[in-house]
This record gives structure tokens, sequence and C-alpha cells, in this order.
């Protein structure tokens, strides 16, 4: 690796240690970001590679002679060998009127094509039928870099669900209106055509049922009791558009206009997932710390009763098998990401596993 020069692929200003080197006493080898032996796209578009975005972003505030006065390139999330997200942001002044606006988009960097089929997706979707009746939104494309695998999306409106069941004294509203938009993207939402049967998601569960295990061994046998249900009682049924990654900072609200974002994970599977996944998150408190326990039951109950009136009926039946596994899964993600007190977060979605089996939820 170090033959290779990595620093020059490294722009300047990220260039404060080497961007490869190796501890001997531990055997271990040391990628410093942006340097990545898998992405080897991050150096450059962290480098200046974005500025072919700015005609767009400019286009945005509307004619004028503008100029690029400052730009940011801020990581927001980052997976090692796997990909980036990076907010860009440009200062820009009209020169006529001095004018100034701040103009960003954020963009996801890849370590294959995989983002040129979020593209081609993204723009398929915004023509369903539901988006066209603003059933629900969808965060707006702007552009694939193929030479950078590199995928640019517009600033998403609004807030973010997260944040209004922080905020909000009466987030019911807020909620309802959630519901009512992934039923319509569980209901329509065409060009989708990977697919993710049972046999993947009971895969998902298992290893993060095997993971909730290996970290709390005091409640192994309810995590295997669980599991073990899940996949008895689960069988494949007709598939439907489904998100996949469903939680409550995917989600923004903007006046009348609920937005989903983070669409990479979109597939064609049970829809009742998509419903099971966010419920778990929000009774699961997951970026949800401060919120009382009860309110976070009150808040994903008020979701699942409205998005159940928008269904078929037959869904419904599904809910407390499909909410278990994915209680189980947000376990497991608890532990992975090393919340703060996760021990105790994990044994609280472990009963609330245990509690929508139950018939809790009603």
């Amino acid at each position: 690796m170090q033959a290779a020069d990595p620093r020059r692929e490294i722009p300047e200003g990220w260039l404060t240690f080497e961007p490869v080197d190796f501890i001997p006493n531990l055997q271990m080898l040391v990628q410093v970001f942006p340097y990545d032996r898998k992405l080897g796209n991050l150096g450059p578009v962290m480098g200046g590679a974005l500025r072919g975005l700015e005609p767009l972003l400019l286009a945005q505030a509307g004619p004028g002679q503008w100029h690029i006065e400052q730009r940011t390139v801020e990581p927001t999330r980052y997976r090692t060998e796997l990909g980036a997200a990076l907010k860009y942001t440009v200062q820009a002044r009209e020169a006529l009127s001095a004018r100034c606006e701040t103009l960003r988009c954020y963009v996801k960097v890849y370590r294959n094509q995989r983002g040129e089929e979020s593209f081609r997706l993204l723009r398929s979707l915004s023509e369903s039928g539901a988006v066209q009746q603003k059933l629900f939104s969808l965060v707006r494309p702007l552009a694939y870099l193929r030479e950078l695998r590199t995928l640019a999306l517009e600033e998403a409106a609004g807030t973010s669900l997260q944040q209004v069941l922080l905020l909000a004294r009466e987030p019911t509203a807020a909620l309802r209106a959630v519901a009512r938009a992934v039923a319509a993207f569980n209901q329509d939402a065409p060009g989708i055509t990977r697919r993710h049967c049972l046999a993947d998601q009971l895969d998902d569960l298992r290893r993060a049922s095997t993971l909730v295990q290996w970290a709390c061994p005091q409640a192994r046998a309810e995590v295997k009791e669980i599991t073990a249900a899940v996949v008895a009682g689960l069988s494949e049924v007709p598939p439907a558009s489904i998100h996949r990654d469903l939680k409550t900072d995917h989600i923004f609200l903007s006046d009348d206009r609920v937005i989903f974002i983070d669409l990479d994970s979109v597939t064609l599977g049970d829809p009742v997932r998509d419903p099971a996944h966010l419920f778990a998150h929000i009774a699961g408190r997951v970026g949800l710390d401060s919120m009382p326990l009860e309110q976070a039951r009150t808040n994903a109950k008020a979701f699942v009763e409205e998005y159940f009136g928008q269904v078929p009926k037959s869904w419904r039946k599904r809910f407390p098998l499909h909410c278990a596994g994915a209680l189980i899964e947000v376990a497991g993600g608890i532990f992975k990401r090393q919340e703060p007190q996760w021990p105790a977060k994990v044994t609280a979605a472990i009963e609330e596993a245990q509690r929508a089996l139950s018939g809790g939820f009603g």
C-alpha cells in the first residue's frame, strides 16, 4: 500500500497524519481517513472533484452572476472500505446585488456502481402516482458522477422525524402523516427490481440474534425464544416495495410533505417490515434517549394504528412477528454502535420484543 504512494491521493488539508501505516506490536494495519484502499475515489472527492456540481447548486440560487467564495466538505458518515456520506456546502455571492447564499447538497461515495442504480431508481420513483399525488416525497437526485462512483442528492427540506419526536409536545399528527406516507410507499413505488426474500430477512435476524446473545449472555434464552418464534411464524408473501432502512432520521417533514431519504436499501419484500422497523426504532428509543418509555410506546402505537388503517387488513396479522424481529435487530445495532448504557438499552429492546410477541401492541 505504501509502494503505491498513498500521499498523492490525499488532499493537502487532510494530510495531518500518514495515510497508511503498520503497528507491529499490535499487528495492526492503520488507514487514516480519507485514505481507503478500497475507496480510491474518496480522496479525489474530498480534494476538489465535486466542483463539477457547483453549476447545479448555483442554479438553485436563481439568475445572476454568482461566484463561489468558500467551499466546505464535511464527512457525515463513513464505513471503512464500503462508502462515505459527505455534506458539500458553498458560500456564493451575486456580483451585481452582493446578495449571499449558502447552498449545499449531500454526496454519497460508493465502492461500486450501486450509486448509479440508486440514481436511476430515485428518478423512477419520482414518477410514481403516489409521488405525483403528493402522498410521499423523495430526496431529489442531482447527478451521478460515474468516474467518481458518487451520487449527489439535494438537501432534504424540513425537520427529521427524530427531531419532531424530541421537540414537539404533541407529535401525533406528524406520526399519522408519516404512517400514511409509508403505507403509500409500500403500495406504489415502481421501478424496483431488487428482491429481499424471507430467507434473506431471516438471515439478517439470525445474525443479529447471535450478536445479541453473545453481548448479553444473561438474556440468551429469551433471545433464542424470540428468534425461534419469528422464524417459525413468518412465511413468504407477495412482495411489495419497501424502504428496508426506515428509521426516524431517514424521514423528514416539511409543511404537509413527508420526505424519505437514504433509499439505497429499497427493495421488494414483505411490506410489513417497514412499519415494524420504524416502530422498533421508536419503541426502542433509538436516538430518542430523552423520551420516556411510555411516551415512546404511545407514539409508536399512534403510527401503527394509522398505518394499518391504510393497508390491507391481512397485513396486520404479521406485524407482531416482524416487530419482534426488528427489535432484536435494533438491539444488535445498539451494541454495535456501543451506545452509552448499551446493556440497559439492549435489555429494554429485548423486553419490547417479548411484549410484541405477547400481543402487547395490539
